[in-house]
């Protein structure tokens, strides 16, 4: 199981042990790095990564500001030289925090505590319960194909019936495995296990096909293709 990860600091310097650090660790995939934390919420906006290294003290944002944004869809390290920053970075419920300059064995220690939530959640997860009308409905994630938004309605496809729920997409993709599910337009989530091909527009299904976003083409080909 890989994690994808992408870091954020002012500091080209600690971006650069972050990137060779990461390359050390055979199951962390470093997607991109940022000085910027505005440029890094706006490529969380159209992908999703597993793990985030962020530092807290930057100019144009902190990091703790930056993690209630995320609002838990992701877990987050933070990497700070001020170690009186680790209250306010636990308040956020960092997974952990690392003091510059980072050592590799206090990296690698972060590293396989990400791994292990994420084997926990990919081994455990097999359905998610979603509200329908009243009621809350047990949808089998191996049974989804795809997802369609239409504001803030959500349609369901399964293999055999149609839930819909009032969420956004955002929403949801924070409770689906990110190594099951894709987002591919900003109206659609796919199964990738129910992709059947991959035209230059669209990707075709079993019983439909579904349109690929411009903006959402470079991920969805680096996902599926490699």
């Amino acid at each position: 199981m890989n994690v994808s990860t992408i870091a954020i600091d002012d500091e080209p310097a600690a971006l650069a042990v972050i990137e060779e650090y990461t390359h050390l660790v055979p199951f962390l995939t470093l997607k991109q790095t940022f000085v910027s934390p505005k440029e890094a919420l706006a490529f969380l906006k159209k992908e999703r990564v597993d793990c985030v290294f962020l530092d807290i003290k930057m100019p144009d944002l902190l990091g703790t500001d930056f993690a209630r944004i995320l609002q838990g869809q992701t877990q987050v390290i933070f990497t700070t030289a001020y170690p009186e920053f680790a209250v306010q970075g636990f308040d956020v419920q960092a997974l952990d925090y690392l003091l510059k300059p980072i050592e590799f064995t206090r990296f690698l220690q972060a590293a396989n505590r990400v791994y292990a939530q994420q084997s926990q959640r990919v081994e455990g997860q097999s359905y998610i319960f979603v509200k329908e009308g009243y009621d809350w409905v047990r949808v089998s994630l191996g049974e989804i194909q795809y997802i369609q938004s239409d504001t803030n309605l959500l349609f369901i496809y399964e293999r055999s019936r149609r839930v819909i729920t009032r969420m956004t997409v955002t929403e949801l993709l924070r409770i689906l495995p990110p190594e099951r599910f894709l987002r591919v337009h900003k109206s659609y989530i796919v199964a990738i296990e129910a992709i059947l091909k991959i035209e230059r527009h669209q990707l075709v299904l079993a019983k439909t096909t579904i349109p690929i976003g411009e903006s959402y083409r470079e991920s969805v080909e680096r996902v599926l293709l490699g």
